[in-house]
């Protein structure tokens, strides 16, 4: 279990199970870059990286009052949904360790600070999605690939998106982002 599930999962469920099976997305996507660039960049003077079995927080400040602070770094609050949550995973953590502990999300695209507290609907709703990971993980293949608008961004896209062509055998074709369905090029060995 981990604070990534916990997001994965409040945004798409195949995702969350291809990443709990220990199925990469493509290291090398755009947005994946981005995040992990935006991520060590911003917050120069901050300590960075908290890392706990299941927990890799962005950004620790030592005790602010009587609470640790800790923050998630994100490009934008466009899933800030699925970023609460990941967010509550790792407060709830904390706090069953004994550190109290209070969160903020990031954007400094947009300069804003997101402050997010641990209030009892929050920690329902990231039960909630701990036991639906949990249940998710459980199943031996992932939920069918089902289109929703994160897949246009999505480092899994060609997990879901890759089908054959009906009633040609075992011939790929791949569904690009824009729907346009293309056969792959034939290499110089299969052209012989």
């Amino acid at each position: 279990m981990s604070g990534t599930l916990i997001w994965y999962v409040a945004i798409c469920r195949r995702q969350a199970w291809l990443m709990g099976h220990a199925i990469e997305p493509y290291r090398e996507h755009e947005l994946l870059a981005l995040g992990r660039l935006l991520q060590e960049t911003a917050y120069p003077r901050q300590r960075k990286e908290l890392s706990l079995p299941g927990m890799k927080v962005d950004l620790i400040t030592p005790r602010d009052g009587d609470a640790l602070l800790i923050g998630e770094v994100k490009r934008s609050p466009r899933m800030q949904h699925a970023q609460r949550l990941q967010l509550g995973y790792y407060l709830l953590r904390l706090r069953e360790a004994g550190v109290t502990a209070r969160g903020e999300l990031r954007y400094p695209e947009q300069r804003v600070v997101e402050p997010v507290e641990l209030t009892p609907e929050l920690e329902a709703a990231v039960r909630a999605a701990v036991r639906e990971v949990e249940g998710l993980l459980g199943e031996p293949v992932p939920p069918a690939a089902r289109r929703i608008p994160a897949c246009a961004n999505c480092a899994y896209y060609e997990f879901c998106w890759i089908e054959e062509e009906p009633g040609s055998g075992a011939s790929p074709v791949r569904e690009t982002r824009g729907g346009v369905r293309r056969r792959p090029r034939a290499s110089a060995e299969e052209g012989l």
